[in-house]
């Protein structure tokens, strides 16, 4: 192995020395000019900072505000800009003349204090840092729309000292162009090959780990090592950021998913080796054909250098086999319904796949733990519903795993988690999923939003996709309230269809009570909806669209509204939110609505509305909030906010927690089967003295489990088995002169 890293690094340093190079070096723009500086941003870096992402086109110089920056050539200055009071966006430019070529230096998030035209020698101070590091920005010598890495071998910066190696952290294999992943132990077909790498710069305190590489590349050997079976174009070198790729680019690059700004993940099979892409720019779609190799073991070999030649290599054994590997399509929710004897139905799509053997359902009661409720063998391939009894007085939430007939049983994508309550009380609320965008601010192909909706509240809720509306499996008028999320739904996606504003349009003509929420709502029905979409928009949502950016991450309540007080941000993944938000819309009242909650610049966030829409026979109420509800940040200001929502719709969140039971109740214990532990609950409609024992399943006593008095209410006891051989038990709970009995099992 140590044989296979010499190699690989004199591969990489030849490949480097044939192309053509811009060999100008420069003095550092920080004093003194001569000292290798830390680096905290390198060039093209991942960066998230925008929906689509982009390259970093520079390297980050970390210094406090107002710190000086120097020319680092002699030149004169062309461009500049001074225009942000922040400091943040303004720049630099100075050219200078080389062998008659020119070549172009900008020195961005710094405040200049030359002026465009006027000469400037190195070392002479043209800006200053406006909030904590200077961006440089290098375009190639001759080529002034071309940016170099700043940090390359035999250019750029001078002196660099990098003694830190780059750390290759993970290494994964996807079915090409998918987010399903396959273990090395079962490859086949066209691959991905997703790894994260983390470039360091510095030590101790100072260190940086969070920059990207120069140099990656993988091969594919024998299960010896002693033969290269696959090399890739270029002899292996996949990238080498010397110049930056097109920008349009990068998603193929870096593996959109989980690449962020501090987080680089690579797709190194994709693009056609690093000469093609440094002659085009290009990096297209590629993958690993492992149908090339027969059925085998072998070693693949990953690779990555930094611009010193520190480097690390990872050494990855893996099966190539031609088992079906591919696995069912999602299967999506319809809906999680209810009805009077305590039965819920769970609904959701046939799954089209071919060989699908059925669906693992799993149920948690905090969208945390997950307990496997019936397997493929039960939820089979004809099966498309299921009903449960569920006489808990709280939350449970759902998700579906389509598995095929595979000798694997490879298993595919989950759905969305959807959720019920009962029992509870009023109001009865439906939280209507209309969510399915993927190539927007949130990339996942499932989300867990209803869970942030529905314990934001305490009363009763059933789920539902906007798809089962549409189709008439759930109606809006049997509920109190209806909550509507759309996420940053937009043009193509539709936040709402002619369908689903018709739905939305009867429920409020019959004194419906709406709350919708979502990002794009106004960009999609105004700025770019027909005339129908507009008139729903203004006459129905009572809304005017302003803008697709309101350019703020916080919002607060109205003064002088049920809202004034009411103050939290939103929309930042940095601060808990599930996805960013970089666009929420900016609206206003219309036709009698009132404003709600304002963006920190004071635009409108949010508007409420009371009374009739056209058409109406009763007067309805809605809220239109202009961004996501479940990217505020935190549990406890979603639930403040939904409080308001209620109270200005006129109903009630809060439901007496000293809910007294009508009758004595025993529930099944969970889980059951079990291995060592188990919940026994139990209710009880007055205080008094109750008796726990266990019985094995011929009667005979075993031991008693609890004994003594409980208030009224709900109650939870705790039951190991330890000591309690394997077998089938019976649990009876006593209350005065009543009792009841469960079955249940313990597997060990």
């Amino acid at each position: 192995m140590k044989n296979l890293r010499h190699l690989t690094l004199i591969i990489v340093l030849l490949f480097n020395s044939l192309l053509s190079q811009d060999s100008t070096k420069y003095q550092w723009p920080l004093a003194p000019f001569n000292s290798s500086k830390l680096i905290t941003g390198t060039f093209c870096e991942y960066r998230s900072t925008s929906a689509s992402g982009h390259y970093h086109n520079g390297v980050d110089i970390p210094a406090p505000a107002g710190t000086p920056v120097y020319a680092v050539l002699p030149g004169t200055v062309t461009a500049l800009s001074t225009a942000d009071p922040t400091g943040y966006d303004n720049y630099i430019r100075v050219r200078s003349v080389i062998n008659g070529n020119n070549k172009d230096i900008t020195y961005y998030h710094t405040n200049p204090v030359k002026s465009i035209g006027q000469t400037v020698q190195a070392g002479e101070i043209v800006s200053t840092i406006a909030i904590d590091h200077v961006h440089l920005t290098e375009y190639y010598l001759g080529n002034t729309s071309l940016e170099v890495n700043p940090l390359r071998p035999d250019g750029g910066l001078f002196p660099l000292v990098d003694i830190w190696k780059p750390r290759i952290v993970s290494v994964r294999f996807f079915v090409d162009g998918t987010s399903t992943q396959l273990s090395p132990s079962y490859l086949g077909g066209k691959v991905d090959i997703i790894t994260k790498i983390q470039e360091a710069n510095g030590e101790g305190s100072t260190a940086v780990t969070n920059n990207g590489t120069y140099i990656i590349g993988y091969k594919v050997f024998s299960s010896d090592t002693q033969q290269v079976v696959y090399n890739p174009p270029s002899n292996s070198v996949r990238y080498l950021y010397y110049i930056k790729p097109l920008n349009s680019y990068v998603n193929n690059n870096y593996y959109q998913p989980e690449a962020t700004s501090s987080n680089h993940v690579y797709i190194v099979t994709n693009g056609d080796g690093a000469d093609y892409i440094r002659s085009t720019r290009i990096v297209n779609n590629n993958f690993w054909n492992t149908d090339l190799l027969p059925d085998g073991n072998y070693v693949v070999m990953i690779y990555t250098f930094d611009t010193r030649g520190n480097g690390d290599t990872v050494f990855i054994k893996v099966t190539k086999t031609n088992i079906d590997l591919i696995p069912p399509s999602q299967t999506n929710f319809l809906s999680i319904i209810s009805n009077a004897n305590n039965n819920i139905t769970l609904n959701w799509e046939a799954n089209p796949t071919p060989d699908l053997k059925g669906h693992r359902l799993y149920y948690s009661l905090n969208n945390s733990s997950w307990i496997l409720k019936d397997n493929e063998n039960i939820l089979n391939d004809s099966i498309t519903s299921r009903t449960y009894d569920n006489t808990l007085n709280r939350e449970i939430f759902f998700k579906l795993y389509p598995v095929d007939k595979s000798p694997n049983a490879n298993v595919g994508p989950q759905s969305d988690v959807y959720g019920i309550r009962i029992n509870v009380g009023p109001p009865k609320v439906l939280i209507v999923d209309g969510f399915t965008r993927t190539s927007g601010s949130y990339k996942q192909a499932y989300h867990d939003f209803v869970f942030y909706y529905a314990t934001s509240f305490r009363s009763d809720f059933h789920t539902s996709s906007s798809k089962a509306v549409e189709n008439g499996l759930v109606n809006l008028n049997d509920y109190n309230l209806v909550i509507w999320f759309v996420g940053d739904e937009s043009v193509t996606d539709e936040s709402l269809n002619s369908n689903e504003q018709e739905i939305i349009k009867n429920y409020l003509r019959n004194g419906g009570k709406l709350f919708i929420t979502g990002s794009e709502i106004g960009y999609d029905l105004f700025e770019n909806g027909s005339l129908l979409d507009r008139d729903f928009y203004n006459n129905y949502l009572k809304a005017k669209y302003n803008s697709d950016n309101a350019a703020s991450f916080s919002a607060m309540g109205e003064q002088g509204s049920i809202f004034q007080g009411i103050e939290f941000g939103f929309g930042l993944t940095s601060q808990g939110a599930p996805y960013n938000e970089d666009n929420p819309d900016e609206i206003d009242t219309l036709n009698n609505s009132k404003v709600l909650l304002r963006y920190s610049n004071n635009k409108v966030a949010c508007i409420g509305y009371h009374g009739y829409v056209p058409g109406g026979i009763r007067p309805c109420s809605l809220v239109y909030l202009a961004f996501p509800f479940e990217v505020i940040h935190g549990s406890a200001k979603r639930q403040a906010l939904m409080e308001r929502i209620f109270q200005f719709l006129g109903l009630s969140t809060k439901v007496d927690d000293s809910f007294i039971p009508s009758e004595f109740k025993v529930f099944q214990n969970q889980p059951n089967p079990f291995n060592a532990n188990t919940k026994i609950l139990f209710q009880i409609p007055e205080r008094d003295f109750v008796s726990i024992d266990l019985y094995d399943i011929l009667g005979r006593f075993i031991k008693n489990i609890e004994a003594k008095e409980f208030d009224t209410g709900l109650h939870e006891i705790h039951f190991s088995s330890i000591n309690i051989s394997s077998g089938i038990y019976v649990i009876n709970v006593k209350w005065r002169e009543l009792s009841k009995s469960i079955k249940a099992v313990i597997i060990k």
